[in-house]
């Protein structure tokens, strides 16, 4: 090739050219972010309603189903989920992946605008925020010390929060546990009706006498003052002395009816850091930020607080999702220096030079290299995918460079000087290396180009292995013959070692040659084992389980608490309390940290325990055997709803994580529970499921008023203020602010807590009629105690109860998927009832169809690629019989190593697609080679074979070198890799073994069924057709050599892009590098 010459002839324009992609490379290398997944865009839109006081059905009713019905007219919409409790309103939308989600919040927005009056008047803006996968905290902090909640709230608040926020990358910064300072007041249902007063009189006397207008401003001379009204308290005491209203011309204070308090707002969350109360911050990073980055700088403004917080305060990171990113990103660059040290050990066993080995493993540290310029042009980062395609690429990207090595040496050892020998090689097989190059891309662009969310998560493996694949053939026809032409030398060879390792592979080809001679004297035989080998392989799918992805070992886990409906904060906080003791009795446990409350929707029934275990190296005791211990030691909590989980590393989606979510849908929420309890019974009795429970609860007591509207009309009370004074009393309401030290304090009316909890003094409370008279409560409506849902979720309009399970003992999720499919037909579901797999399950099955189809494009675009090849429809075939002989050895790798089939062991089958098809190219190309030279075909079989091996030997060798670090699985996130190495090793070991046996009888067979089929026309022809007159002979007919006979003939027509070591013969005695 003339870019090869040029590239040899120039050796300084060369190492220039390739030195400054490296160096750019190397420049890239330094700004890549890191990441455990590559960034995932998932088109989901939530609409947040928030109607303070509401009861779940009441929301339903007045808010869910009137933003379900105007978002359902929105185009483009995949599915639409919502979920209501007390207050609030959730309606999750997720869009087809082609929608443009910024045009999707927009038209959300849209719609809801148009319906903003039909929404509740007390009800708040509807807050639209597109989904953010990156919502998920990536750091917990915990403030604790010798302080009140009040004042770690303070220092929180105002010292600590600003710093982190003030970081480069961080989202947003959310305290719980922390409780502000309120000004207090609290009315008494007597007193108020003793003094002829309603709610409302109190609140807008306070309204009206907490009060600071503007005055204006007035000239005097050459100054201009300004005015100022100040009418505001300075003092809580100022608060009491409030007269709210005058009775024959007496005062009546505030209080006379209500007790005043400086005291602190309601609980509604609290945090413990190991029994010790505490404010946490959880810290959540910008979406597309560098996760690692913005945590370690995080970490650098807490070293600074701690100087200025001094002894007093504790400041501790309680949980750090991105130190697992870290080691797991560190020891993924590790797995591939590993391998590309054993590739580059197994060509120097075979070359036995280094000065070869050299030419050969240069290719690695470039193309690696040079990838990483690529990977942050593309905006990609470091994180497991992208890695792993690097580390996957060792034995492939080397595979060129050995190609343009042994075909200069074996020119040198024709005579020809280094130079001229890497000229004549490049000549020669320069199209072949970019043939072979697109057969592997050609495997790999389907993988970058899949459907759906999986198509986005591979798409940065799909990409990096191809760009490594094409940067290391640029390097295979231009620096590598430019080196062979500078380093190469040929050497006496009489070294021990050569002496040794040549005997030995003589020994290998010729045990190998007297194997491939019975095969092919047993051709059918030999096919009906092989037959039997690949039936026999695929009986071993049942026994390997099935699931999304591997669970990883991040040394942290969390315990999700559920008090009994109606639990108050404090209560819920005894409960945590007790799973902590169980939590802290478990080996290997470092720091406990709680939280109570602090949901979204306000519920205090819940708590959040998270468990941080100390580091991989020191325990024993992995985290999957922790978290089962620990659901055996909370056992006994049978009564509440409790779950081991993994930390979620995606935030948002308003529902607990779980593998198994089977959700039930109808329109009566009483069947679906009753369906859904059933269930939940039997996967409880069955071995392997966990934590399992539904999403819906009852039995939360409610106190309902019912408001008799003619009552209330005849008596000139509106409704809507009657139920602002309900909501003012029950749920309290701020009213004013209270100013001091330049800090502005809410002050909340309510009722006592006496007249709250009992319905009997709710229904006394004074309501003002039309005519200013008082009234009870009890004369204008009823007031009973009911029970009502906590929360209910709907799907697609229709009301929705989901079952969740987390798998223990290693159940596949499979299998799980199974058993309650058959748990359900046994149950059976009414007309009017739907059920149907979400979450893991449903994104597993959805996966699996993507990669099958991949896999199918890849077999496919490598049939062409190998038609184009050998200008053949018959040959590809041929070659292409390795492939199943690899899916057998792939599924044997994941029995042997106890791995699942997963996406990650799938994508390994697709790779393997690619890298079989190389050892039967070199077999069945030299076979073609020596029949064109007039070599018969069980002849060039026999002799192809043994020629073949060692290329063949060095480069599958190289390629399981390079995975078996990968396979392995060692160190923190290999359980995600360990999967995709065992199918590619045991894949490529069985295919390389097979191949070297079947393909030269499949070859043998095809052959005589194509020549068959020839003479089978012949014969058929009519005898008395006339033959066409033979050309005339010219000179330069006489001189070409004689036409191969007809059985003698191979299956194609002449090999145009051959290897480089098939182009010419072994020479007898030839040494090798």
């Amino acid at each position: 090739m003339k870019l090869s010459q040029t590239a040899i002839e120039r050796p300084v324009l060369t190492l220039m050219a390739f030195t400054a992609l490296v160096v750019f490379g190397l420049v890239a290398y330094g700004t890549l972010g890191m990441a455990l997944y590559p960034d995932v865009d998932m088109p989901m839109v939530t609409a947040t309603v928030t109607y303070e006081g509401a009861s779940p059905t009441t929301v339903e009713t007045e808010v869910t189903e009137v933003l379900e019905e105007a978002l359902s007219t929105i185009s483009g919409i995949k599915s639409m989920r919502s979920d209501t409790s007390e207050g609030v309103s959730q309606v999750f939308l997720e869009f087809e992946l082609q929608r443009d989600i910024d045009i999707a919040a927009q038209d959300v927005r849209d719609k809801i605008s148009g319906i903003q009056n039909e929404l509740p008047a007390d009800a708040d803006a509807p807050v639209v925020e597109k989904f953010d996968p990156d919502a998920a905290p990536i750091l917990g902090i915990v403030l604790a010390g010798d302080a009140s909640i009040c004042e770690l709230t303070r220092v929180a608040d105002d010292q600590v929060k600003p710093r982190i926020e003030g970081v480069s990358g961080v989202g947003g910064v959310q305290l719980s546990g922390d409780r502000e300072r309120e000004i207090r007041i609290w009315l008494r249902v007597g007193d108020l009706r003793a003094h002829n007063l309603s709610a409302q009189d109190v609140v807008d006397a306070l309204r009206e006498g907490n009060v600071e207008f503007p005055g204006g401003r007035v000239e005097t001379g050459r100054q201009e003052l300004v005015v100022k009204t100040r009418g505001r308290f300075a003092t809580p005491e100022g608060f009491r002395r409030l007269v709210v209203a005058r009775r024959d011309n007496r005062p009546i204070r505030l209080e006379q009816v209500a007790y005043v308090e400086d005291g602190l707002e309601d609980e509604r969350s609290l945090a413990r850091l190991n029994g010790q109360p505490a404010v946490a911050l959880s810290v959540r990073q910008q979406s597309g930020a560098n996760m690692v980055g913005v945590a370690r700088e995080v970490k650098a403004q807490l070293d600074g607080l701690r100087e200025s917080l001094g002894d007093r305060y504790e400041l501790l990171v309680v949980q750090d999702n991105s130190s697992f990113v870290e080691s797991s990103v560190a020891e993924a660059q590790g797995e591939l220096v590993r391998g590309a040290g054993l590739a580059v050990l197994v060509i120097l066993l075979f070359l036995r030079s280094l000065r070869g080995s050299l030419v050969a493993a240069v290719t690695i540290p470039a193309t690696i290299i040079a990838t990483y310029a690529f990977l942050l042009a593309m905006g990609f980062t470091l994180n497991t995918m992208t890695l792993l395609a690097l580390t996957i690429s060792v034995g492939m990207i080397i595979d060129d460079s050995i190609v343009v090595l042994e075909n200069t040496w074996r020119h040198m050892q024709e005579g020809k000087t280094r130079v001229q020998a890497a000229v004549a090689a490049m000549d020669e097989i320069g199209f072949a290396v970019i043939a072979t190059s697109l057969s592997i891309a050609a495997v790999f662009v389907p993988v970058a180009f899949m459907d759906g969310i999986i198509g986005q998560f591979f798409y940065e493996f799909g990409m990096t292995v191809t760009f490594a694949v094409l940067v290391s053939t640029v390097i295979a026809l231009f620096l590598s013959p430019m080196l062979c032409s500078r380093l190469l030398k040929v050497g006496a060879g009489n070294g021990w070692l050569y002496r040794v390792s040549e005997r030995l592979l003589t020994a290998v080809e010729s045990a190998y040659g007297r194997t491939l001679g019975f095969a092919l004297r047993r051709r059918l035989l030999v096919l009906a084992a092989s037959f039997a080998l690949f039936v026999g392989s695929m009986m071993l799918l049942p026994l390997i389980g099935k699931e999304f992805t591997p669970a990883a070992d991040e040394g942290q886990f969390q315990v999700q608490v559920e008090a009994p409906v109606g639990s108050s904060i404090q209560q819920t906080s005894r409960i945590a309390a007790e799973v902590e003791k169980v939590i802290a009795g478990l080996p290997a446990i470092k720091d406990i940290y709680t939280t109570v409350g602090g949901q979204y929707d306000g519920q205090t029934t819940v708590a959040n325990v998270m468990v941080k275990m100390v580091a991989r190296e020191e325990r024993t005791v992995s985290q999957a055997a922790a978290m089962k211990m620990a659901r055996a030691g909370l056992s006994r909590f049978g009564h509440m709803r409790i779950s081991v989980d993994p930390i979620a590393r995606i935030g948002g989606g308003g529902m607990r994580s779980a593998p198994v979510q089977y959700n039930l849908r109808g329109d009566d929420l009483a069947e679906l529970n009753r369906i859904a309890e059933t269930l939940v019974r039997q996967m409880k009795d069955t071995p392997g499921f966990v934590d399992v429970n539904t999403t819906s609860q009852s039995g939360k007591p409610e106190i309902s008023v019912s408001i008799d509207r003619d009552r209330a009309s005849d008596l000139g009370v509106n409704v809507e203020d009657l139920g602002r004074t309900i909501s003012q009393l029950v749920g309290g309401q701020q009213v004013s602010t209270f100013e001091t030290s330049g800090e502005n304090i809410d002050v909340r009316v309510r009722l006592v807590g006496a007249d709250r909890q009992d319905s009997r003094a709710i229904e006394t409370l004074p309501v003002r009629s039309g005519s200013g008279e008082l009234t009870d409560l009890r004369t204008l409506a009823s007031v009973e105690s009911t029970f009502g849902p906590v929360n209910i979720e709907r799907q697609g309009r229709r009301r929705q109860v989901t079952v969740l399970a987390n798998l223990q003992d290693d159940k596949p999720l499979g299998q799980a998927v199974a058993d309650v499919q058959a748990m359900v037909g046994q149950i059976g579901l009414p007309p009017d009832v739907a059920g149907v797999f979400t979450g893991t399950a449903d994104s597993m099955a959805e996966s699996f169809a993507s990669i099958l189809f991949a896999l199918a494009l890849a077999v496919l675009l490598t049939y062409m690629v190998l038609a184009a090849q050998f200008e053949s429809f018959l040959h590809p075939l041929t070659i292409m019989f390795s492939l199943p002989l690899s899916i057998g050895g792939a599924f044997g790798g994941l029995y042997l190593t106890g791995r699942t089939l997963n996406i990650f062991s799938m994508i390994g089958m697709v790779m393997l697609m690619g890298l079989v098809t190389k050892n039967a190219i070199l077999l069945v190309d030299y076979t073609n080679l020596l029949r064109r030279r007039g070599v018969g075909r069980e002849d060039a079989l026999r002799q192809a074979g043994p020629t073949r091996l060692r290329p063949i030997l060095m480069t599958a060798l190289s390629t399981i070198a390079g995975m078996t670090p990968i396979a392995l699985g060692l160190g923190d996130g290999a359980e995600s890799r360990a999967p995709m190495g065992a199918c590619v090793v045991g894949g490529m070991v069985t295919s390389t073994l097979l191949t070297l046996i079947v393909i030269p009888v499949v070859y043998s067979l095809a052959d005589q069924c194509w020549e068959g089929g020839k003479s089978l026309i012949v014969r058929l022809t009519p005898k008395g057709r006339a033959e066409p007159a033979a050309p005339q002979q010219t000179d330069a007919d006489i001189n070409e050599e004689p036409a191969p006979r007809s059985h003698e003939r191979p299956l194609s027509l002449p090999v145009a892009t051959a290897r480089p070591d098939d182009l010419l013969d072994r020479q007898p005695g030839a040494q090798a590098i």
